[in-house]
């Protein structure tokens, strides 16, 4: 049984460069991308623009495996093993609240927060295959959406309506309720993501499909495939595809893996990860033009556009600094 368990939020730190707020037309654009960097093992999230000019840093207690924001910009959902196994969390950074929303036994993983506000689906082995989940944001009303197997990052549709997802190398969506399931195609990544106008999903194609390794769209009646990005070839991945909210950009992670591995040899994540970069390309261009490496972050397991509303609850720029302090756990 799912218990929820609040947490005093008293140690978490925002360090924020308020003049970049303001510069290069960001209060314009209202575009901001977020991410994990390893650079303090994977326990905070950076805030970039698109230019690559730092803004601000999130740190949090634990390692952060990957998260969500909530619509308003006023919470965070997480995956994180703070507690052992992975589990979702949600940390309000307006009343500094943390909330522990799993604590199966399985490991949960990739939380989406639906555009509504009201869901937040997840992939979970807790039934033994890895399978999609939803369950409103406070974490009850448990729902299991699929039973195939091998399903991985849930991405909803801008009206709530729809999920995007990949299972077994394969582009799949269905409803909201893990209903009237559509194969799209094939993809050789993990992530999709949905296009700001809800026509299109975003993926990499399967294998030499295409010649190298590029971002594309397709509708969602699985028609009318589009080059996005440039297309690279030789050993790269192409990772975390992210639209900005105004649909001018996606942002991705770019990977050169490691040479190969003598056989029976492990490639860790840090090594995997050594070489990424965060590339925006503007979707007005043909084939996505020349994108902008944003950074050279070792990047981990996440990246994400910043809702605006998080300005509403984000220090002020008048502070430089503002301490929480340390979790510390309560029992409701």
């Amino acid at each position: 049984m799912k218990r929820t368990r609040p947490y005093v939020v008293l140690g978490i730190a925002f360090l924020l460069n308020s003049s970049l707020f303001i510069s290069n037309g960001w209060t314009i654009e209202r575009d901001v991308i977020s991410f994990v960097t390893r650079k303090d093992r994977g326990r905070s999230i950076q805030l970039i623009n698109t230019q690559g000019e730092f803004l601000q840093r999130l740190m949090l207690e634990g390692s952060i495996a990957h998260f969500t924001w909530a619509p308003d910009g006023h919470s965070i959902a997480y995956s994180s093993n703070r507690n052992g196994d992975p589990d979702i969390y949600i940390m309000d950074v307006k009343t500094n609240i943390l909330l522990q929303l799993t604590s199966d036994a399985g490991k949960d993983w990739w939380p989406a927060w639906s555009p509504n506000g009201k869901w937040i689906a997840f992939a979970s082995n807790r039934a033994g295959e890895v399978d999609l989940y939803r369950m409103d944001a406070n974490g009850e009303n448990m729902k299991r959406l699929t039973n195939r197997g091998g399903c991985k990052r849930p991405d909803w549709s801008p009206d709530s309506r729809w999920i995007a997802f990949v299972s077994k190398s394969s582009l799949y969506t269905m409803s909201a309720e893990g209903k009237r399931m559509q194969h799209l195609t094939e993809t050789s990544s993990t992530g999709c993501v949905w296009s700001p106008d809800g026509k299109k999903i975003t993926f990499v194609p399967r294998g030499g499909a295409v010649g190298g390794t590029a971002l594309f769209s397709i509708d969602v009646d699985g028609k009318n495939m589009r080059q996005l990005t440039r297309l690279y070839k030789g050993p790269v991945a192409i990772l975390e595809p992210v639209w900005s909210p105004s649909g001018r950009w996606i942002a991705y992670v770019l990977v050169q893996p490691p040479e190969k591995p003598l056989e029976g040899q492990l490639v860790l994540a840090e090594e995997f990860f050594a070489n990424s970069v965060i590339c925006v390309a503007n979707t007005a261009d043909v084939g996505g033009g020349d994108p902008i490496e944003a950074t050279r972050e070792v990047v981990s397991s996440s990246l994400e556009w910043l809702p605006e509303g998080f300005l509403s609850v984000s220090p002020n720029l008048e502070k430089q600094t503002t301490l929480w302090g340390k979790l510390k756990q309560t029992e409701k």
